[in-house]
């Protein structure tokens, strides 16, 4: 066949095909891999966030209750205390009036006898009025005290003394349920205030898994894998945290 030809016949059959490429040494990696995960991971994370924002603000409005208790019980306890002293100092003052007149009045009924002995009618007769006036002082002043019209402190006889421990155990009791209310809310408020603030230190560790996710999804897929690990890594220990806060 002649040159001729073979070159009509070329023509007619278009160019020849090029030499088919030889395959590349490395295969490229597909620059969307693994960001399906890394969604669902900024997902979950996000669930995890407003979980515990919801119990930040839990413990945050328990830490809100819990000190306004203690700042009501607080003036309770002092308004209480306030009024024991009052009370106490007018139970005791009465007391010790009593007490007072009843001496005087045994001391001027033994000098009448020795002043009649020795035939001083005169000064006898001066120190039964004495002795007369002292007890009609403490039986009035006894008519006034909780210490004799109350029968649980009243004696037991006539020779018995009030029962002070008990007046004082009894008057005192209420400041003590008071204050140990206000101890109570106290500790609470504690405790709440401190898982509060745990809770917004887990939130800021949260937040950096965001921040992981966020660079993970801008890398290519092999550091969107490291990326995406320590991201998992903060959140194992965002969660781990949380559950220590709430079984504390």
């Amino acid at each position: 066949m002649s040159e001729t030809s073979i070159d009509q016949v070329e023509q007619a059959s278009g160019p020849m095909p090029p030499p088919a490429a030889q395959a590349p040494s490395k295969v490229l990696l597909n620059p969307e891999r693994w960001k399906a995960m890394i969604i669902i991971l900024t997902m979950i994370n996000t669930i995890l966030v407003a979980t515990v924002a919801g119990l930040q603000t839990d413990a945050n409005i328990r830490a809100n209750d819990a000190n306004r208790d203690s700042q009501y019980y607080a003036v309770l306890t002092s308004g209480e205390l306030h009024r024991i002293g009052l009370q106490n100092n007018y139970d005791m003052n009465t007391f010790a009036r009593i007490l007072d007149n009843t001496q005087r009045s045994l001391v001027m009924g033994f000098t009448s006898l020795e002043l009649l002995q020795k035939g001083d009618e005169a000064g006898a007769a001066l120190s039964t009025l004495q002795e007369r006036v002292a007890r009609a002082q403490a039986d009035a002043a006894t008519t006034f005290s909780i210490f004799y019209q109350d029968p649980r402190y009243a004696p037991k006889s006539s020779d018995a003394q009030p029962e002070l421990q008990k007046y004082l155990d009894d008057s005192n009791a209420n400041a003590l349920a008071l204050l140990a209310s206000q101890n109570a809310a106290s500790d609470a408020y504690k405790i709440w205030s401190g898982k509060s603030d745990s809770y917004v230190a887990v939130l800021t560790i949260l937040a950096i898994a965001f921040f992981l996710f966020g660079i993970a999804q801008s890398v290519n897929p092999r550091l969107r894998l490291l990326f995406a690990g320590f991201g998992i890594a903060v959140i194992v220990l965002g969660v781990g945290w949380t559950l220590a806060i709430l079984i504390s």
